[in-house]
């Protein structure tokens, strides 16, 4: 098995995680690291099983008696539990957030400006 064909399902799964958490990464271990505690635990290991049947189909004895359906089976379960994510959801919370802070900024530094102007003004 080459290793395009072998790193297919993980590049699925990285964009997956991309669109639905906001993670961007490099490789699918990367994402994974990532993503740590945002991904719920069902997540995490079926992650980890299909990093370990990974590391089997990278043995060429080990790949000869590794079952392909346990991939597609975790692949499966991964892509479930991320169902629940809605795309761009995240991403939009994390602007909205962004949005407050700089607001809440803007509202303390006028306020102080303010301040400044009526304590220069008093007598």
């Amino acid at each position: 098995m080459d290793q395009r064909k072998r790193s297919e399902p993980h590049d699925d799964l990285r964009r997956e995680i991309a669109a639905r958490i906001n993670i961007h990464a490099r490789t699918f271990d990367g994402a994974i690291r990532r993503a740590g505690r945002l991904l719920p635990r069902s997540a995490r290991a079926a992650a980890a099983e299909l990093m370990a049947i990974e590391a089997r189909l990278a043995h060429p004895k080990l790949a000869t008696r590794t079952d392909p359906a346990l991939r597609a089976q975790a692949a499966d379960r991964f892509r479930a539990s991320l169902a629940a994510y809605k795309p761009g959801a995240r991403a939009a919370r994390d602007r909205a957030f962004l949005m407050a802070e700089i607001g809440v900024k803007l509202v303390i530094l006028i306020g102080a400006g303010l301040a400044l102007l009526y304590w220069q003004t008093s007598p």
